[in-house]
């Protein structure tokens, strides 16, 4: 068997590290502009290539049997759609732009499977509301809450860069789509402020951010739904000026890169039932002993897993689908959970009540 990794960044590396260790009979091959720093494993390898050239991407795919995404966000739509014309199906962690939905027809019509957001959130997050969905009554209410911030509280802004600064910031400016009473609306980043405790880490505060991507069309019939993203209390004051002044990216990487880069992940998912309430939880740290960070655990680590559904023959059905759809098959969930159990990567299940 032979895979592809296309990027080999911060997470591309941890993606084709764990898969090169979970499938020691498979070729885990790595594309990059430059060739990226990998384990010493007789079933890994890299290759420099161009891979804003479509025409390249096209070659690469057509000589693997199934590829993993791990591109800037900007390319991961093209990424998609050459997978489609090259008859390779493809696991996705970029958080594109485009809606991966418009792909559906075209992927289902070439008989390809495109499982698009594997990460952290969109990805586990969907993953849970997926089986949840499937599971039980459809909920009234979904609010999924998560964040990536620093360990140390005292640190400039609460944060630790352990993703990229130029997708966080993104994050700071685009509107979020929600859902109320029913329907999709926009709201503003930083809006729907609240502020929670999470236990075994303390008082955070959340706001709307964008992040229900799929699960707007896919789970329909919840009366509302959002995401909101979790950081320190005072963040999101901090760094408002910043984002308004244009030197947001350039303060967050002088001040808040770090060594080691010890972070922390926090991922809530609430659902609610006329009045009735549950949530799952997972809380994840940087890992000093791999010098991974809890972003790259939560996020590659799921990316890797779903590689690894479509190599033990549980590829979902062609077209696009996301996490949510993999979740409702009880086999694959639990797959997900198991794998990423077996990694440290855990969160609590069953679903618990809200008090």
């Amino acid at each position: 068997m032979k895979v592809l990794v296309l990027g080999g960044g911060a997470q591309g590396r941890v993606i084709a590290g764990d898969l090169a260790h979970a499938l020691p009979h498979a070729q885990i091959t790595v594309a990059d502009l430059r060739r990226p720093q990998l384990p010493a494993l007789a079933n890994l390898a890299a290759i420099e290539a161009d891979l804003s050239d479509d025409a390249t991407v096209r070659r690469l795919l057509a000589a693997c049997d199934f590829a993993v995404g791990a591109l800037p966000s900007r390319y991961g739509f093209a990424v998609m759609r050459a997978a489609i014309e090259t008859g390779r199906d493809l696991v996705d962690v970029s958080f594109t732009p485009e809606d991966p939905l418009a792909l559906d027809d075209d992927a289902r019509r070439a008989g390809v499977t495109i499982v698009p957001d594997c990460g952290l959130a969109p990805g586990l997050s969907n993953l849970v509301v997926g089986r949840v969905a499937a599971s039980r009554e459809r909920p009234d209410e979904i609010t999924i809450l998560v964040g990536g911030i620093a360990q140390d509280v005292s640190r400039p802004y609460g944060y630790v860069v352990s993703w990229s600064v130029d997708d966080l910031l993104e994050e700071y400016v685009r509107p979020a789509r929600i859902v109320e009473n029913g329907a999709p609306v926009e709201v503003p980043v930083f809006s729907g402020y609240e502020r929670l405790t999470v236990d075994g880490v303390g008082e955070l505060e959340a706001f709307y951010s964008d992040g229900l991507r799929t699960l707007i069309e896919t789970v329909p019939g919840v009366r509302r739904m959002g995401e909101k993203t979790l950081r320190w209390p005072g963040h999101a004051e901090a760094v408002k000026p910043l984002v308004a002044d244009g030197s947001f990216t350039r303060t967050i990487r002088e001040r808040c890169t770090a060594d080691p880069p010890a972070d922390l992940v926090v991922l809530l998912v609430r659902f609610a039932w006329n009045g009735r309430r549950e949530r799952v939880t997972l809380v994840d740290r940087y890992d000093p002993a791999t010098r991974l960070t809890a972003m790259s655990r939560t996020t590659a680590l799921t990316t890797s897993v779903g590689a690894q559904l479509l190599a033990a023959g549980m590829k979902p059905p062609a077209g696009v689908q996301p996490l949510e759809n993999v979740g409702r098959d009880e086999r694959a969930f639990a797959f997900f959970r198991e794998r990423l159990a077996a990694r440290g990567v855990r969160f609590a299940w069953p679903p618990v009540p809200e008090i």
